[in-house]
């Protein structure tokens, strides 16, 4: 069970000090909720792409909290930690929470290779054929992918959240940062699979930090 979560930085806070804060006091907080398998940062460093040429979402960083299973994340979230701590720490370095629970199609590949995630909207009836596009375009381009399609979201009553959540993330790892920019040049094959398939989206480029 996975659990994706796009933030939004405090306004006016430095880059570097948002970064510091959830790496260090915040995610010791988290790491004190029981039935956490992996935690992941996912902190963008830059836009790739975006339809209409600015993004639809308002993202300096992606959590992935994995569970192994619908009642492990039930229960971390019930907790004190989950319901009441994490939460009473957010607004000290947040402006933004869009908590969405996914579905994944597709593995992390575990390796130190460059991460993108492409966040973007589409209709429900278009995951299937999105995967199945996605895996042949990564096959072409020597790339690995996965597929996150968002099953509920969730919001904070003291943050912003995001009016319209994405409908999925993609992740895809590179072997360079160059070879990902190449991924989102105009035509690119990865580049024509989400604009066949979404109705608009952006991708960026990672600075994934593991925490566990």
């Amino acid at each position: 069970m996975k659990r994706m979560t796009l933030l939004a930085k405090k306004e006016g806070s430095a880059t570097s000090d948002f970064r510091a804060y959830w790496a260090g006091p915040h995610a010791q907080l988290a790491l004190g909720m029981e039935g956490i398998a992996k935690y992941n940062h996912n902190r963008v460093d830059k836009v790739l792409w975006a339809s209409g040429g600015r993004p639809v979402f308002n993202v300096d960083g992606v959590v992935e909290l994995y569970f192994e299973d619908a009642e492990a994340m039930r229960l971390a979230q019930g907790s004190d930690v989950g319901k009441k701590f994490i939460p009473a720490d957010e607004p000290v370095f947040l402006k933004g929470w869009t908590l969405c629970v996914v579905d994944t199609q597709g593995d992390d590949p575990g390796e130190a290779l460059v991460k993108v995630l492409i966040l973007f909207h589409a209709q429900a009836d278009a995951r299937e054929a999105l995967w199945v596009d996605l895996q042949r375009a990564a096959d072409a381009i020597g790339v690995q992918v996965a597929l996150n399609w968002t099953a509920s979201t969730a919001k904070r009553e003291r943050l912003w959240a995001e009016p319209s959540p994405p409908t999925g993330f993609v992740a895809a790892w590179f072997q360079s940062v160059a070879k990902a920019h190449e991924a989102f040049e105009p035509s690119s094959t990865l580049r024509d699979v989400v604009e066949k398939h979404t109705s608009d989206g952006a991708a960026y480029l990672i600075d994934q930090l593991r925490i566990k």
